[in-house]
């Protein structure tokens, strides 16, 4: 592994020809002091960028439409769909779909058995969310917000899984109490162990060629 920055991530976004992300650069007691950087590939350059660009990379270009409706734009997951539109979600499983004029085109509680959610990932019409407490990935109807399939429990190769990111028929999952990444097949759901670390992986991502990593200690380039 290359270790790209230090910076203690609070979420990693993917662009054209990098990623850009969030980062904490000091706390004192419950004041946080938040900074913003880009990777670009191409140059190998790490730049500071705005909190403007972070949030339009984070949310897409209607942000500025309904971020008053979110309470933490750090904390909640975010993915932005087709038509201006963006589905986020909060740590309390509060999910609310954004239309492009702020609308609320959808809005309900996601949670399950009271946990809140872990990660998430949009896959055609498809929507995975991990529930890290509960040991399970729920499979959605992204057009009717249904639950269609749940997979894990006490017998899952998971051990507390939470960020995903899916490439094609496969979805890699984050399991957070073994500091391992799994991939699951989509269509069969067969699972592998994809790769292992000696501290906790917080997050992963395949942009362009590269494979991105996120741990503790970091932002690494596998």
């Amino acid at each position: 592994m290359k270790l790209i920055a230090k910076d203690n991530v609070f979420s990693l976004h993917p662009l054209p020809d990098g990623f850009l992300y969030s980062y904490l650069i000091e706390q004192e007691d419950d004041q946080i002091k938040v900074g913003y950087k880009m990777v670009t590939f191409s140059t190998g350059k790490i730049s500071n960028v705005t909190k403007n660009i972070y949030m339009l990379t984070k949310f897409g270009s209607a942000y500025k439409n309904f971020m008053g409706k979110i309470k933490n734009y750090l904390s909640c997951f975010a993915l932005p769909l087709e038509n201006g539109q963006c589905f986020v979600i909060d740590l309390e499983g509060n999910a609310t779909i954004f239309g492009p004029d702020g609308e609320e085109v959808w809005a309900g509680n996601l949670r399950y058995k009271k946990n809140s959610p872990g990660g998430i990932a949009v896959n055609g019409n498809t929507l995975w969310i991990s529930f890290s407490d509960s040991n399970v990935l729920i499979r959605y109807d992204l057009n009717t917000l249904r639950q269609e399939l749940r997979i894990g429990g006490e017998h899952s190769p998971f051990n507390k899984p939470t960020s995903l990111f899916p490439a094609g028929s496969k979805l890699f999952v984050c399991s957070d109490a073994d500091n391992c990444i799994w991939k699951m097949d989509t269509s069969t759901y067969a699972t592998e162990l994809y790769f292992g670390f000696e501290e906790k992986v917080k997050d992963y991502q395949f942009i362009n060629k590269y494979e991105i990593v996120v741990l503790d200690s970091g932002i690494y380039l596998l």
